[in-house]
């Protein structure tokens, strides 16, 4: 997830010819968001040494088919492939409810500082 993101800024760079200072994400809980921004720094090295990355952290939502539509109190096993199956409804006890938010992984803005060029 760290590289899909660290590879979109790379391009949002390039095509403005600029560096990125501050990028603003929305990762839900099943992403874990804590552990995508030690990665976003490691994975980022040099190139994004001095950037600011500003998480926002989207909680899980569920429905289920007993009718409860709302969060829940703990994250599941976010290494599952279909952590949504590891979900229990809160009100009725069943697993395979709908996940309704907590998986996004998005850029919702970047602040960039436009490269000089040098002259030759």
């Amino acid at each position: 997830m760290a590289n899909r993101i660290l590879n979109a800024l790379r391009k949002i760079s390039a095509d403005n010819r600029a560096r990125v200072l501050e990028v603003n994400l929305r990762i839900g809980e099943i992403n874990e968001p804590r552990n995508v921004k030690l990665w976003l720094k490691k994975l980022g090295g040099e190139e994004f040494r001095s950037t600011k990355f500003n998480i926002a952290p989207v909680q899980i939502e569920i429905s289920c088919a007993c009718g409860y539509t709302g969060k829940i109190s703990s994250v599941p096993n976010t290494h599952s492939s279909e952590p949504e199956l590891e979900i229990a409804c809160p009100k009725c006890g069943k697993r395979g409810v709908r996940l309704n938010s907590g998986r996004e992984l998005e850029i919702a803005d970047v602040k960039l500082q436009e490269l000089k060029c040098r002259a030759q």
